[in-house]
C-alpha cells in the first residue's frame, strides 16, 4: 500500500553479548529472543573473521586445535555508548559472544536468523578508531577463542572445543 511502511530489516551481521547456542535449544528461546537478542542490544559487524584448523589422526578423525583461534571482528559504535567490549577486556573473564548472520528484525527484535556462531572467549584486545561522523567510531576487537558453535536456525549445530590437548 502507498504511504506504509516496511518494519522488516534484515542485517547481514550483528553481534550481542549471550549464548545463542545455548538458547537455541531451549523453551523459552522466542522470549528470550525478542529480549536479550533484540536489535538495540547488538552492535552492526562492518568485519568479521577467523581460522579454526583442526588436527586429524591416520583414519581422519578431528581432534584438538592446530592453533589458538582469534575472532576479529570490527563493529560501528556511537562514540557515547557503553562500551561492553572495554569493560570485558578489564574483566579479564570469559564471556560467550553470538555472532547473528543474515538476522531479521522486526519492530527491533530478532525473529530469524539464517546461521550464527557463538564464540566462548576472552576479549584481548580492543581498538578504536574515529568515524567520519563524528558521533561514531569504528571498534576493532579480538577474541581469543575457548569455544566456538555453529547454530542453523533451527537449532542444530555443532560446538568445536578449542584445545591443543588430546
Amino acid at each position: 500500500m502507498e504511504g506504509e511502511q516496511n518494519d522488516m530489516k534484515e542485517i547481514k551481521v550483528m553481534v550481542f553479548s549471550g549464548n545463542l547456542a545455548a538458547l537455541a535449544k531451549s523453551a523459552m528461546k522466542d522470549i528470550v529472543l525478542r529480549n536479550r537478542f533484540a536489535q538495540h542490544r547488538g552492535y552492526t559487524v562492518q568485519q568479521f573473521s577467523y581460522a579454526c584448523e583442526k588436527q586429524r589422526d591416520e583414519v581422519g578423525t578431528t581432534f584438538g586445535v592446530n592453533a589458538g583461534v582469534v575472532v576479529d571482528f570490527t563493529v560501528r559504535v556511537m562514540t557515547n555508548d557503553q562500551t561492553l567490549f572495554y569493560d570485558k577486556l578489564k574483566d579479564l573473564g570469559a564471556d560467550h559472544y553470538s555472532f547473528v548472520f543474515n538476522g531479521i528484525f522486526e519492530n527491533g527484535q530478532l525473529k530469524y536468523y539464517d546461521n550464527a556462531i557463538t564464540v566462548d572467549g576472552y576479549v584481548v584486545d580492543v581498538e578504536e578508531k574515529a568515524s567520519n561522523d563524528s558521533n561514531q567510531a569504528l571498534m576493532h576487537v579480538k577474541l581469543l577463542a575457548r569455544e566456538l558453535a555453529y547454530i542453523h536456525h533451527d537449532g542444530s549445530g555443532l560446538s568445536i572445543n578449542i584445545s591443543n590437548t588430546h
